[in-house]
């Protein structure tokens, strides 16, 4: 059986071939704990699991990128970046009465007889009536175009909220901008994903297969 993690699928996609070479290379796919972005999924967690001030929070968070990351002007303009998204993203969630459901979730998705996808899922939280997954992004690339999303709304819908796929709001939210940027497919453009999915790594199971 293989077993792609879902944050790899559209590297599978653009090139299957260079994916699936690779496959052969192991990695640990957990190792951004020290990231710009891990650290600020760790201060999610802090913000949402304990009574903590928004404003004490700020300041741990600068002081962390402080402690983990050699000081120069480009760590200073991304520390910056980072902890005025950070406020924006507090101010943001109590607002509108969001909880941290889970920092992830893991997938088990068979999309083929001998292949699945597998790893973890972005963000899941909610409020009385909303349900929002959502990733951290630094870059400012198309995400709206990608596999995954529409996959993971539709899976998510199923094993984790227990709700309709029109019920899941799931997208990105964007350090940049400090602004969340939300999308909920419809069936049609669900169904689409899949069918491609499978392709994709159909493919890049045949490339290995052949080697």
């Amino acid at each position: 059986m293989l077993k792609v993690s879902i944050s790899k699928l559209e590297q599978a996609r653009i090139n299957p071939n260079a994916f699936a070479a690779s496959l052969s290379i192991k990695s640990n796919g957990f190792g951004n704990n020290g990231s710009f972005s891990g650290i600020f999924k760790s201060f999610i967690g802090k913000f949402h699991n304990a009574d903590n001030n928004k404003d004490d929070l700020l300041h741990k968070l600068n002081d962390a990128y402080k402690l983990q990351f050699v000081e120069n002007s480009t760590n200073n303009v991304r520390t910056q970046k980072y902890c005025e998204a950070f406020s924006s993203y507090t101010d943001y969630m109590l607002e509108h009465g969001f909880g941290l459901d889970n920092i992830f979730t893991r997938i088990n998705l068979k999309l083929l007889t001998d292949v699945a996808l597998g790893g973890n899922s972005p963000i899941l939280s909610s409020s009385d009536n909303r349900n929002m997954v959502f990733s951290i992004e630094e870059s400012s690339k198309d995400w709206r175009n990608e596999l995954k999303y529409p996959i993971l709304q539709n899976y998510l819908a199923g094993n984790y909220y227990q709700c309709e796929e029109n019920q899941i709001e799931i997208g990105v939210f964007n350090i940049n901008s400090g602004q969340f940027e939300l999308k909920t497919y419809d069936d049609i453009e669900i169904a689409n994903a899949f069918e491609e999915a499978k392709i994709v790594l159909g493919n890049v199971k045949y490339i290995l297969d052949q080697s």
